[in-house]
């Protein structure tokens, strides 16, 4: 092995059997292999793996995890290979934006993957769909996860390849989004003291039980605005506008999508444990119920919530459609008080010579009186009958 300007370069052969010679006997180094960082002769002896660079436009962060369940950061490379010798859990987590699918499937090509799970794995994240493949070696769990912006449109899914000693987690999220959402992961799982269980399922389930716990929150926030409609349509039901009830059930149609997604994915889960050596949970059964329950209830909390926001709605159209009929009613009482008038009017607008009314000098105010008689009596009227009220 040497060194050069950061770069190691490792005789492969000669690692592997321990002459130092090629299969035409001649004593030569193979060609450099540039590596994400360096690593000491102890790093180097973890596997067989070849080569961990991370695409173009790839970012990778390895973590092991110790007998107590903490995560400690560790190389790529550490992380592979001492998972593919069964030695400690490792959990990876990898940031590709744009991937390249060729190059994608020739980086988890050092996995053993089956070459349909590496088509799976390597599709456009804009494809990607909540559900769980359960194979001899591993476990493709594929969740829909709410965007880092909870009010955003986006649809986000994470995916999860489940490995007996390795956890890989990939993410659809953009860019600007994935770092947030790995910093906010990262944190959440050091200040819980340690995983469920000191595996790399143990780090599935903290990683399932974070979103979920997101899921659940974002619930509660639009429950408490829902509370809040509620509360200022009891005073004024028009201090509320339709716009601020379509918006909140619009939002509350997203999580509620989010919501179903995950407690699909936990229950198909549990079902693929039987068939996959990459799923172990027989320490993790109390965790699993948690989880369960808590997707459970907070997919019941969004529909009871999405009733919530229809009564809303109701009161919000009653209210105004009563408003309308008052209207109509006026309209309906002024019509009525005018047509006595206009009738009067009509008859004493024609053009008959034989008409007594007219020669009377007292006619006209006479005749104003009435009209103001017969609309006063019908507004007294309508008034008692409460068509004004």
């Amino acid at each position: 092995m040497s060194t050069n300007g950061g770069n190691v370069a490792i005789d492969i052969d000669a690692a592997s059997n321990g002459s130092g010679r090629t299969n035409g006997g001649a004593n030569e180094l193979t060609p450099l292999v540039p590596l994400v960082r360096n690593f000491s002769a102890q790093s180097l002896s973890d596997g067989s793996v070849q080569s961990i660079r991370a695409l173009p436009g790839m970012k990778i962060r390895a973590h092991s995890i110790d007998g107590q369940g903490h995560l400690t950061d560790c190389t790529t490379k550490r992380a592979l290979g001492r998972s593919k010798k069964g030695t400690g859990s490792y959990w990876i987590d990898i940031d590709a934006d744009d991937r390249d699918a060729d190059e994608l499937r020739e980086w988890l090509g050092q996995l053993n993957l089956s070459p349909f799970l590496l088509s799976r794995l390597a599709e456009p994240a804009n494809t990607w769909a909540s559900q769980v493949l359960p194979f001899r070696s591993a476990a493709l769990a594929v969740v829909q996860i709410l965007p880092e912006k909870e009010s955003s449109d986006q649809i986000t899914h994470l995916a999860a390849l489940c490995m007996r000693n390795l956890l890989l987690t990939f993410t659809s999220c953009p860019r600007a989004e994935t770092g947030g959402l790995y910093a906010t992961v990262h944190e959440y799982m050091h200040d819980r003291k340690g995983l469920p269980d000191a595996s790399s399922n143990g780090a599935l389930f903290a990683w399932l039980l974070f979103h979920i716990e997101r899921t659940s929150r974002a619930a509660r926030e639009i429950r408490e605005y829902i509370l809040r409609l509620d509360e200022s349509m009891d005073r004024d039901v028009s201090s509320v506008s339709m716009d601020e009830i379509i918006g909140v059930k619009e939002q509350l149609l997203r999580v509620l999508s989010v919501a179903e997604e995950q407690s699909e994915c936990l229950e198909a889960l549990a079902v693929a444990e039987a068939d996959s050596d990459g799923l172990e949970f027989s320490r993790l059964r109390g965790t699993m119920g948690v989880l369960r329950a808590t997707a459970g209830a907070t997919e019941r909390r969004i529909l009871r919530l999405e009733k919530h926001i229809a009564d809303l709605r109701q009161r919000y159209e009653t209210y105004h459609q009563e408003q309308m009929n008052r209207r109509l009613a006026v309209l309906t009482v002024l019509s009525a008080i005018f047509l006595p008038l206009t009738l009067l009017t009509g008859i004493w607008g024609m053009n008959f010579e034989d008409m007594p009314e007219l020669q009377k000098p007292d006619a006209y105010p006479i005749a104003l009186l009435v009209m103001i008689l017969i609309a006063a009596t019908m507004c007294c009227y309508f008034r008692r009958a409460g068509w004004f009220d």
